[in-house]
């Protein structure tokens, strides 16, 4: 391509029938002055197009710095999402062992307070039965003594059945003294 100083330094030999000079002259001047005006539009576009390709590349830097963020974003998700995972089953293998104990716990306590109320229950049992023993042999004891009974034959069973009356009377309060007894 021709620059414009090319264009104004050339000469043409002078003939006699040739253009006239001026002419030739001008439209070289008028060509040269276009050819500036285009070099300085081309080196305004070069000047825009590198101002372009900076910002191509920043806007390259950029999408790679973003994409670099969302890998690490997913990374950093996929990583909390396993971390909490574990964790939950962690927990629940913690909780599942801990309801396993207590509950083997509050079995063994379960079993433990049968067997004590099985104990308490022969204790009163064996209790119960040695007292009415004894009240049965003090009663015995008591309706050999001679008393002042009157001889009526129908009064005499009366005594009898006031006297089993009594008994039973004894033993209910016994059962229910010891009942007191057992639950202070």
């Amino acid at each position: 391509m021709l620059k414009s100083s090319e264009i104004r330094a050339v000469t043409f030999d002078k003939t006699m029938r040739g253009y006239r000079c001026e002419d030739v002259d001008a439209f070289l001047r008028k060509v040269a002055d276009q050819v500036d005006d285009q070099d300085a539009t081309i080196a305004d576009l070069e000047k825009k197009l590198q101002i372009l390709a900076q910002r191509i590349e920043g806007y390259r830097a950029d999408e790679d710095t973003l994409k670099t963020a969302l890998l690490n974003a997913q990374r950093l998700g996929e990583n909390v999402i396993h971390e909490a995972k574990q964790k939950a089953e962690s927990i629940l293998r913690e909780a599942s062992l801990k309801a396993e104990s207590l509950t083997e716990q509050a079995k063994g306590q379960v079993l433990e307070q049968k067997m004590e109320l099985e104990r308490v229950q022969s204790e009163v049992a064996h209790f119960k039965a040695s007292v009415l023993s004894l009240y049965k042999s003090h009663i015995e004891s008591l309706s050999t003594l001679p008393g002042n009974e009157p001889e009526q034959p129908e009064e005499e069973e009366q005594p009898e059945e006031t006297e089993q009356a009594q008994e039973e009377i004894a033993l209910e309060e016994l059962g229910e003294e010891s009942q007191e007894g057992l639950e202070e």
